[in-house]
């Protein structure tokens, strides 16, 4: 008995039923004709959720999101040609970030190429220099040992993308018409779609390095023994629930403060606030300091940090540099750390408290000591410059946005000014919040759909806070939040153009800054929000942000709050903190207490 098949169509059944059992339970597709017998068989395949998006780069970041959130890889679907190359800014970041993506692009086949074909373009490795494992998948083949190929391809490249070179993957695939499962193309004995349909079941698990060697910790331990006066460092990073409790005890194991970024997360935690600093980069942009915080050691978990007066600090510091992060990635713009270890910042700080239960560190209390004034000195000044700036300062925005937001709440900071609003003015919080930015690649491109897409498989609240710019890039992932029904609650920052330029040398550059750098939309995009069926809120005070806001959090669409801002007033108060700070400092100095 022969049944009839279409070869496309059962070669995307086989390859979706293979994700499937390697573990992969997402999938976001973009319509298109070529990738037809894909989209049909994710379709048809009840163990993986799909979600629909029409615009390939939007598509690309909500996978991203929805990756990022759940630690599980994403199937990304695209038709030929342009579509594919809509992909590349979300595979950029993913790259960057070492977030999973399983990027599955359909194709023309071989005698298609090169010869003026319509939507036909080189898609070889495409994305080779952002791509951690890349394979052309090749025609649809009704030969077994092409079918055991295919689901041996599959598997590996879920493994490799969660686990062994996490991040994204690239498969290719060929397609010939006819697509549909009912045109057929062969006859086939049903023994063969039996034996067809045996799968390689080990599932890919969640990535967890193995341990270093004693040896490793040892030569670690010899070299904070010597080392009085060190510093920890933590930049954004995908770290575990566990990590800011396990790194404060390895901070007082070793009596070093924790200098914790804003996009770290360390400063929303249950943990121990003892020696985590939130202000490091307010007094370290201070003249006073620089010949007074001279660390013997400077330990850096995760990414390299957003601030460049964090960065500069680094590169200027003469210190014994360590990086400590998953795959050993050099995360130091400096060039001068000289030891990297790859190892999860968590395993690392558990092994080295394991190894060093009986081991006492002598350090230098006063220069502890002088650090945790400094972090106090700019504390009080910060806390008095926000309390009392009026409407509508930036910086208040994010303080004010954690006063309301509840514990678990997933919050996302745009590039350029939000994530470093965040840094430079959000204090520790003994709430626990899920920090998300794009800082891989820092771009402003696919804000909101990265937003979406960490925000549509979790039951806690999403809160982004964007810039008009950044806002107007992603505009097209509102139809995201409209069909997928996100109730993602927006903050949309306006000042009218690119702000973070008033804090560079360009803005003294009057007759051209304007126009080509700040770039004004002069457009209400509040309109948009309201044609997308959001809704959609001008905030003309503190207790309008405050109202809006907690309404916002019980609404089952999502909502955009719009403020008017004005990026110079706000660069304004900013400057005054940091000066009020290299002052009171200069003070402390000159006559400690």
């Amino acid at each position: 008995m022969k049944n009839h098949v279409n070869r496309n169509f059962l070669w995307a059944q086989i390859f979706v039923e293979q994700l499937s059992k390697s573990g992969v339970k997402y999938a976001s597709i973009s319509p298109g004709s070529r990738s037809t017998p894909l989209t049909l068989a994710f379709s048809e395949n009840s163990k993986i959720k799909t979600f629909v998006n029409i615009d390939e780069r939007t598509s690309g970041f909500f996978a991203l999101g929805l990756a990022n959130k759940t630690n599980s890889p994403v199937a990304v679907v695209t038709t030929s040609g342009t579509a594919t190359a809509n992909l590349y800014p979300a595979i950029i970041e993913a790259f960057q970030q070492r977030i999973p993506l399983i990027v599955c692009t359909a194709d023309r086949p071989p005698e298609m190429q090169n010869c003026g074909a319509n939507q036909t373009i080189n898609q070889q490795n495409i994305y080779a220099n952002h791509i951690r494992y890349f394979a052309n998948i090749g025609l649809p083949s009704l030969s077994m040992n092409k079918i055991n190929r295919l689901k041996k391809i599959t598997h590996t490249a879920v493994q490799n993308s969660l686990i062994f070179k996490r991040g994204p993957i690239h498969l290719n695939f060929p397609f010939r018409k006819p697509f549909e499962p009912k045109t057929f193309t062969d006859s086939i004995s049903k023994d063969f779609i039996t034996k067809s349909k045996v799968f390689i079941y080990s599932k890919a698990g969640i990535s967890k390095t193995d341990l270093l060697s004693k040896n490793k910790i040892a030569e670690f331990t010899g070299a904070v023994k010597k080392y009085r006066k060190g510093i920890i460092i933590c930049g954004g990073y995908n770290y575990s629930n566990k990590f800011p409790e396990i790194c404060t005890s390895f901070a007082s194991k070793l009596g070093y403060p924790i200098f914790a970024e804003g996009n770290s997360g360390l400063r929303f935690s249950n943990s121990s606030k003892k020696l985590v600093l939130s202000n490091s980069t307010a007094f370290l942009k201070s003249d006073a300091l620089k010949k007074i915080i001279r660390a013997e050691i400077i330990i850096q978990f995760g990414n390299t940090p957003i601030s460049n007066i964090v960065q500069n600090f680094i590169k200027k510091s003469k210190a014994d540099k360590y990086l400590i992060n998953s795959f050993g990635d050099y995360q130091d713009p400096s060039r001068t750390a000289q030891n990297v270890f790859a190892i999860t910042p968590e395993d690392f700080c558990r092994s080295f408290l394991d190894s060093t239960k009986n081991l006492n560190f002598t350090r230098s209390k006063e220069w502890i000591n002088k650090l945790l004034t400094y972090e106090k000195i700019s504390e009080d000044i910060k806390r008095e410059k926000i309390e009392n700036a009026k409407f509508p300062f930036e910086g208040r925005i994010v303080t004010e946005t954690f006063k309301l937001i509840p514990n678990n709440t997933n919050f996302m900071f745009s590039n350029s000014m939000p994530v470093r609003d965040l840094d430079f003015f959000a204090s520790f919080n003994k709430k626990y919040i899920n920090i998300f930015s794009n800082r891989g690649a820092s771009g402003i491109d696919g804000i909101i759909s990265t937003a979406a897409g960490v925000a549509v498989e979790s039951v806690n609240p999403t809160v982004l806070i964007i810039g008009d710019l950044a806002f107007y890039h992603d505009m097209n992932s509102l139809l995201i939040l409209r069909k997928q029904k996100i109730p993602l609650v927006i903050i949309l920052i306006d000042n009218n153009g690119g702000g973070i330029f008033n804090m560079l040398p360009i803005s003294s550059y009057r007759k051209s800054f304007t126009n080509y750098f700040r770039a004004p939309l002069d457009i209400d995009l509040l309109s948009f929000a309201k044609s997308y069926g959001g809704n959609s809120y001008e905030i003309e005070n503190w207790e309008d942000l405050n109202t809006h806001f907690l309404s916002a959090l019980k609404r089952k669409r999502f909502t955009v709050l719009r403020i008017k801002t004005n990026a110079k007033n706000s660069l304004k108060i900013r400057e005054a903190y940091w000066q009020k700070v290299d002052k009171e400092i200069k003070t402390y100095n000159d006559n400690p207490k």
